[in-house]
């Protein structure tokens, strides 16, 4: 009996608590109250932050629809007249100096960059059906290959097996994915260095990975490569990864991507094998 009335008063005793003790206890759960009101606070003001930059690029998006059709045609016109300017200076003045040559050249190049924003903006500002056919990746990067040489100090790795499986895709739609691919490619590593181009496959699918040693891409602008208008370089539209990506899924695949900032990138687009 003298045992449990022991224990019976040790556990009143533990259980009574001294002012201060209380006080002390409601000042932490205020602090706690406090930060999570803060914590709660910050997540919302992140939240609305997100929802506004996404209303304005949705507003963006409106007005560039209505003006990108127009505009691009228009601005077609003079550009080409000016490439077959330079095509002819370049043509006449075969013996002129080597600064009228570079100046021609640098013509030429910004010409070349100028209607690549043009096509960006007509190929975003209207929908493209899909024709597909049974095609050869390894033909298809091939081909791109040949269009766009890299530029000097960067050296092009193709690595494709001969038992590559075909896919069904529009081959004219991703011929244009891989041409953003790999300028982006080339423009991340304005010092040179290494681009691989990969074909891998297994049972189900074929994949294509398109990877640089450039300059990588952060971690915060990851989740936002493939939105229209996002961009870090100094000049370009924010398009050419958006159009990537709804092509590619137009074509019945996904575009993923891996990148480390200083380390570089791979962008990777998988299709359904057909055999």
């Amino acid at each position: 009996m003298s045992g449990g009335t022991s224990h019976q008063g040790g556990v009143r005793e533990d259980m009574r608590e001294s002012p201060d003790k209380k006080k002390l206890r409601r000042t932490h759960d205020k602090k706690d109250y406090t930060r999570q009101l803060e914590d709660m606070v910050d997540a919302r003001t992140r939240e609305l932050r997100d929802i506004r930059e996404l209303l304005v690029r949705r507003e963006k998006l409106v007005v560039l629809g209505k003006l990108a059709g127009g505009a691009g045609h228009e601005l077609r016109r003079p550009l080409s007249v000016i490439n077959n300017a330079v095509f002819f200076l370049k043509d006449v003045l075969k013996d002129a100096d080597d600064k009228v040559k570079e100046y021609l050249s640098l013509i030429a190049d910004e010409v070349q960059d100028a209607e690549r924003i043009v096509s960006d903006l007509l190929d975003f500002s209207r929908a493209q059906p899909t024709e597909k056919q049974k095609a050869d990746l390894s033909g298809i990067v091939d081909l791109v290959l040949d269009k766009i040489p890299p530029p000097a100090g960067i050296r092009v790795i193709p690595l494709f097996p001969e038992d590559l499986p075909c896919v069904e895709i529009d081959p004219g739609q991703i011929s244009q994915v891989l041409i953003n691919l790999i300028h982006n490619a080339y423009d991340a590593m304005p010092e040179g260095g290494h681009l691989t181009i990969s074909g891998l496959s297994d049972k189900e699918h074929v994949r294509v990975q398109v990877a640089d040693t450039g300059c990588g891409i952060a971690r915060d602008n990851m989740k936002k490569v493939f939105e229209p208008l996002f961009t870090t370089k100094k000049r370009g539209t924010g398009l050419g990864l958006a159009i990537s990506k709804n092509l590619v899924e137009a074509n019945g695949g996904k575009i993923e991507i891996q990148s480390e900032e200083g380390k570089g990138s791979v962008f990777t687009i998988i299709f359904p094998a057909v055999g």
